[in-house]
């Protein structure tokens, strides 16, 4: 039998529980009618008592003996009420693939078992869930999953509960939690505040239970997603899986910034949190006994720190290095199990009396003794933990069964073996070290041997000595740890008798290292500081300050360097170096800096240069990327003629430049970046001093040759730059005082590119004069016409390219390919800026236009030529499949094979305005197209091309006549979700006039059917969400066993990604298909009588767009006339008396009107004079016939 367990949200050793009774239901698959249809037409098959549900399209009945057979793509749906439950699958050694258990749709928290067992029809697997009632999802990924019989074993069990302090007032399941926090609990911090106020800082202390906050007034931060609380602003850091932080601004003292609880003995504490700079030290001390101040080390990602309680007392809890940032406390009770042990002595004679058993807990080190009598103990330990057991008064004598226990509820009885072993001393000199202070010996034995006894080493460091017993006759090998410099003489040894024998270590030897540098010049080079690290372990470091004497033993290294501040230079990423007994060189490349970021190395007030800045007073936080500056401190940067500065800032600022303007930023906002350029006018190079005012925020300062304004500049073979990233470096490089904008014409053709548009007013616009959109051969091609930006980074998995700005890098890759790994980590989520779901656009700048260009995310559409170049490695190798390596190999698109993963085309940053898409095509599956929030964009026609929730985020944006294409595989569970809509307040999506479609198979996607019917989306964020489908065309599905159907399922949304919204909007619906799904929508949605919101906004593309501005570019992509011809078009419009009047028609001529919002009210063809009734208002009218287009607005009354 195959087994998982899981206990929500915790791992096993945090719950202690008791079971006081169980019930058994069996569910016989045998029987073909033991699982019917819920409904005619609604494609699920469910048990009698309706707790299993499975789609019928994956779910197929075949045998008395072999029960139901699920597909692959397959999820089964199961009810369970709250207790511990067993869920149990019967198997068959037919079965091929791999059954994920989960508590989400797709989840596998419960495991991931093999399908196929060993006893044909018997043989099961299972999984173990302990929690409140819920639904359960089982998701099968392979060919065939024979079913003859699923059991539920429900036992009830009282649960003794966890205390859970969640700062985003998340609620967790309260049959397991109490929950400490909820949104009242917090927001009473804030006396006279409205709850959900953003800027507030916490108050001084606050109690909650048990859990004491001593803060510093006004200065520490709620920091939370949750804007139902009250809070200092939204900023989690980018953390996944949490709402809200408490952030300590500043490192603790004995009196501030700590937490105090009250612990009984053996309570345990876990923490999830990160230190703000990655050097963060959390003490936990017991300032009552005394007795315990256990430190842990705290990065700058997310982690589990626990502590258990030694003995009673007041606990003080706190970080005196860095700003710790805390997202969730939990304290749970300690629970005990006593254990009656039974101790097998008949190998153990003459054992000494009153001797103990000790149970030593492999995580505290905390040791539980009770006296052995006649053959057995009784001992209490703590339950969730395991033990390691050893014997205490009874040198001689072993533990040879028995070694280890886990303590749960159930495990009340251990048996141990003891036995006599034959042992003698043996005792020495160590010689050849000049310190033992790190050196530990370990003495194992033979294995044929196969020994129970461990010897233990005492080591006299002092006097440079050891002492050992070991077993009479028992080759030992000797193991030296600590002192890798050396090497022993001999290690190995058997004694049969007392017996006293030296250790003699000697040097290992030393190789030499020529330490090229042509980049530095001589004096740069001396001095020049290197130091080099033991790969294979850190503790080993060796530094150099003559970088001409380097010598090293064998081993790998990992090279830094240091000693040139003073200079504008840095090491450009280097590979290992390998030393294997022959000198060898290391040739280093020093490149110039001209950009400074302030993230790579810590920088302190004392601190008189960074990178050939020269600097005063400042510091960094390394974490966040950012220099902070106080009153009268400086920073000088050297700059050459027609040199330009620009100086990035966020928050607060207040600074001057060559004692100009004061620079004033009062954003208060850490995602708000804001610029200021300086032009150096001098005729020869010298420094700019930035004189600080105020308390400033820097967040880069670049220096770049300042570039002429050019309006447009080109991209291809032969233009002006070779690639679309070149062109933007050099618009960042222009003289652009009032960010005019420029327009990049490129070239077709394809472009693996990962850009960040980072300048205002930028349009990529495709160069060819019949520009395309289309691709081609199942999505690897493109037209001949087309521009394709495409890269191929996805979430789950880890890429050797990747640099450290979360973009690829051919300097990256050539030093991870060098070395064999990569240690950099591929950010999820946003990245805090770096990553947008490994967007190949990210868009972080107002004003951004693209023009006919196709942007595109590969990764779950091909294989690219640059992914086949690249090692990409799976984060989890057990949970998601190793990718092919081919070029062009389209197996990725199948997420019945585990594929299909989150990997955005375009990511747009919080608060970035303006950002419009005309006629583009958006390529990708899952999280496609990411917008943040109060960001303001318009899609205007074009192609959204996604599955799963691929149109997402908290942006504004209207889709104007948009086809949005459902990108998904043969997978029969592949559906689609086309929004993903996550505003908290303010207006959402607009999709104005839009058709749903399908791919076309083997064109535009590798499937070999159509798109299966899917859904309008699910709200992202509950209640305040806002989508609005308006006036829609959909297509009927053409896929196997949905021919004929509507492409949206009648239910139109769903809630299973963060629950309902009342404002999933949809009116006037055109569908293809032969239905009218409008009395199926899901019962919270709306289904709108006229084109009227629930606010009483009118739901047309200005509304959406307007802002505070009157931000209206619908009308202008409507009328926008790009035909040379117009002068020529002859064609006559007027309006009177309601009616529009088209005369001196002389050939075949296309009508299209619209009214003042860009909705479009009538289109039609004629070849002759014609007239048409209208309601009073003004129209635009476009005509277009062979004489060119003609466009006019009419004023019909």
């Amino acid at each position: 039998m195959k087994k998982n367990s899981f206990f929500m949200m915790m791992a096993l050793s945090l719950m202690a529980f008791m079971a006081y009774g169980q019930t058994t239901t069996t569910y016989e698959l045998g029987v073909e009618t033991n699982l019917t249809e819920t409904s005619p037409g609604s494609g699920i098959l469910a048990s009698a008592d309706g707790k299993i549900r499975t789609p019928d399209a994956t779910t197929n009945y075949h045998s008395s003996g072999y029960g139901y057979v699920f597909k692959g793509g397959n999820i089964l749906e199961l009810d369970v009420a709250s207790g511990s439950t067993t869920v149990r699958f019967y198997g068959s050694v037919y079965s091929n693939g791999n059954m994920d258990g989960g508590t989400t749709s797709g989840g596998s928290d419960l495991g991931s078992h093999d399908v196929k067992v060993s006893i044909d029809k018997t043989g099961t697997y299972e999984y173990t869930y302990l929690g409140g009632a819920t639904t359960l999802y089982f998701t099968f990924t392979g060919s065939d999953a024979y079913t003859p019989k699923i059991e539920v074993v429900n036992t009830a069990v009282t649960v003794v509960k966890t205390q859970v302090w969640d700062f985003g007032a998340e609620q967790l399941d309260a049959f397991l939690y109490d929950n400490m926090l909820d949104e009242a609990a917090i927001n009473a911090w804030y006396p006279g505040v409205s709850p959900g106020t953003s800027g507030e800082n916490l108050p001084e202390s606050f109690d909650a239970g048990p859990l004491n906050w001593t803060g510093k007034p006004s200065s520490d931060r709620l920091r939370t997603t949750n804007t139902n609380l009250t809070r200092t602003d939204e900023n989690i850091n980018g953390v996944t899986g949490y709402t809200g932080r408490l952030y300590q601004n500043g490192a603790s003292s004995s009196t501030q910034r700590l937490w105090t609880i009250d612990l009984d003995e053996d309570d345990e504490i876990t923490i999830f949190m990160l230190a703000q700079n990655g050097v963060g030290e959390l003490h936990f001390e017991n300032t009552t006994a005394g007795d315990q101040n256990d430190v842990v080390t705290v990065g700058a990602t997310l982690q589990e720190i626990n502590f258990i309680a030694k003995s009673a007392g007041t606990f003080k809890i706190y970080d005196p290095a860095d700003k710790p940032s805390y997202y969730r406390i939990h304290r749970k009770p300690a629970e005990f199990v006593t254990v009656a042990v039974t101790i097998d002595e008949a190998a153990a004679a003459g054992i000494p009396s009153g001797y103990t058993l000790d149970f030593t807990n492999r995580e505290t080190g905390k040791v539980f003794s009770e006296v052995v009598s006649s053959g057995s103990c009784n001992v209490a330990l703590p339950i969730g933990h395991s033990y390691d057991l050893s014997l205490g008064g009874a040198n001689g004598y072993v533990i040879s069964n028995g070694l280890t226990f886990d303590a749960t509820n159930a495990t009340t009885t251990h048996d141990v073996t003891v036995a006599k072993v034959d042992l003698h001393t043996l005792t020495g000199s160590i010689t050849g070290l000049t310190d033992l202070s790190k050196l530990t010996l370990t003495y194992e034995p033979d294995p044929a041997v196969n020994t129970v006894y461990s010897p233990i080493v005492s080591i006299n460091t002092s006097a440079a000595t050891y002492s050992v017993d070991l077993e009479s006759g028992v080759e030992y090998t000797i193991i030296a740890e600590g002192v890798d410099d050396y090497q022993m003489s001999s290690n190995t040894i058997t004694i049969n008798a007392t017996q006293t024998t030296d250790i003699d270590f000697t040097a290992k030897p030393l190789y030499t290292v020529a330490v090229n540098t042509p980049d530095l010049d001589a004096t740069q080079h001396a001095a020049l500081e290197l130091t080099f690290t033991n790969l294979n372990d850190n503790s080993y470091v060796y530094s150099f300050t003559n970088v001409d004497a380097v010598t090293l033993r064998d081993g790998v290294y990992t090279v830094s360097y240091g000693g040139l501040d003073a200079y504008a230079l840095e090491l450009a990423l280097t590979a290992n170096l390998t030393v294997n007994g022959a000198n060898t060189a290391i040739n280093l490349t020093f490149n110039p800096v001209t950009n400074w970021s302030f993230d790579d190395k810590n920088i302190v007030a004392s601190d008189t240069h960074y990178k050939g800045l020269v600097i005063s007073g400042v510091k960094n936080e390394v974490a966040k990327g950012h220099l902070v500056a106080g009153n009268s401190n400086t920073i000088e940067v050297s700059m050459n003629p027609g040199d330009k500065m620009i100086v990035s800032y966020y928050y607060q600022a207040n600074f001057s430049i060559e004692s100009g303007t004061p620079v004033i930023g009062n954003s208060n906002s850490t995602s708000l970046i804001e610029r200021v350029e300086y032009m150096y006018t001098e005729a020869t190079a010298g420094t700019v001093t930035l004189n600080v005012l105020g308390t400033t925020y820097f967040t880069n300062i670049q220096v770049t040759p300042a570039v002429a304004f050019a309006d447009t500049i080109t991209v291809g073979s032969g233009k002006d730059y070779l690639t679309i990233k070149e062109a933007l470096v050099a618009i960042a490089e222009m003289d652009r005082p009032n960010d005019e904008r420029v327009t990049v014409l490129i070239d077709p053709g394809n472009y693996e590119e990962m850009l960040v548009i980072n300048v205002k007013n930028v349009t990529l616009k495709n160069a060819s004069l019949s520009p395309s959109i289309a691709i081609l051969n199942k999505g690897v091609d493109i037209d001949a016409n087309a521009v394709r930006i495409t890269s191929y980074y996805g979430q789950k998995y880890n890429f050797y390219s990747q640099g450290p700005d979360n973009k690829w890098s051919a300097e990256a890759l050539a030093v991870n390919k060098a070395n064999g790994y990569t240690i950099y980590e591929n950010k999820e989520g946003t990245g805090g800026g770096s990553s947008y779901w490994n967007a190949t656009v990210v868009v972080a700048a107002d004003g951004f236009t693209a023009e006919n260009i196709i942007l595109e995310n590969s990764f779950n559409q091909y294989i690219s030529l640059k992914e086949s170049q690249d090692v990409v490695e799976a984060k989890k190798s057990a949970s998601v499949p190793v990718r092919p390596t081919d070029y062009g190999n389209t197996d990725v698109q199948d997420r019945s094979k585990g594929y299909v993963t989150q990997a955005a085309a375009i990511g747009i940053a919080n608060n970035t305005d303006k950002v419009t898409l005309n006629n583009c095509r958006v390529i990708g599956r899952q999280d496609s197209f990411y917008g943040g929030s109060g960001s303001r964009l318009v899609v205007y026609k074009g192609a959204m091309m996604g599955a799963v929730d691929y149109i997402f985020g908290g942006m504004t944006a209207v889709f104007y006549q948009t086809d949005f294409v459902l990108n998904t595989s043969d997978s029969s569970s592949d559906a689609a979700y086309i929004t993903a809509a996550q505003q908290d307040s303010g207006r959402g999506y607009l999709m104005y006039q839009c058709h749903v479609k399908s791919t076309i198979p083997g064109v535009e996607t590798a499937s070999q059917h159509g798109s299966k019917p899917g859904y309008f989306g699910r709200p992202w964020r509950a209640n305040t969400s806002e989508v609005v489908f308006l006036e829609t065309t959909i297509d009927a599905s053409t896929y196997p066993g949905s021919e004929g159907l509507s492409l949206i399922s009648p239910e139109g949304w769903t809630n299973s990604l963060s629950g309902e919204s009342d404002l999933m909007y949809e009116y006037g619906t055109i569908e293809k298909a032969p239905v009218d799904n409008s009395a199926n929508r899901a019962s919270w949605s709306t289904v709108l009588t006229a084109p009227v919101l629930k606010d009483g906004t009118d739901a047309v593309p200005f509304e959406f767009t307007k802002g505070n501005d009157n931000w209206d570019p619908i009308s202008v992509l409507v009328l926008d006339v790009t035909n040379p011809a117009e002068a020529a078009n002859t064609v006559l419009i007027k309006g009177y008396n309601g009616q529009i009047y088209i005369s001196n028609v002389k050939s075949q001529t296309k009508i299209e009107v619209y009214n003042i919002t860009g909705g479009v009210v009538k289109t039609f063809s004629t070849s002759t004079d014609r007239s048409f009734q209208i309601n009073n208002g003004i129209y635009i009218i476009k005509v277009k016939n062979a004489e060119g287009v003609k466009v006019v607005k009419v004023l019909a009354h």
